[in-house]
């Protein structure tokens, strides 16, 4: 997962509020944080934006370990309640979950 670029995720949307609260309402729990380039590669260490990835549970697979946050988290929130400060923040989304969900 370490070559990954955003075109694996699908759909993207800007993080917000409402986007946040339904992804809680659908019964998701954690994001998946990867970084990237202006050129799509993988970085975190000079991302230009953030995609964010919806998970249920935290793998146990200590193989699978990554950067996660909790969708309750304050950080999570404020960058959601401010979009336009700082880095961009996206949400993967795929089709069918877009399709029930609005997001």
């Amino acid at each position: 997962m370490k070559n990954e670029t955003r075109e694996n995720f699908g759909s993207t949307a800007p993080l917000t509020m409402a986007a946040l609260e339904t992804l809680k309402k659908r019964g998701f729990r954690y994001v998946q944080v990867k970084g990237f380039t202006a050129d799509k590669r993988l970085d975190y260490m000079e991302p230009r934006y953030l995609v964010l990835i919806p998970i249920m549970a935290l793998p146990v697979d200590s193989g699978k370990v990554e950067i996660y946050e909790s969708i309750n988290s304050k950080l999570l929130q404020d960058w959601a309640s401010h979009p336009g400060d700082g880095m961009k923040v996206l949400i993967s989304i795929d089709k069918k979950r877009s399709n029930e969900t609005g997001i």
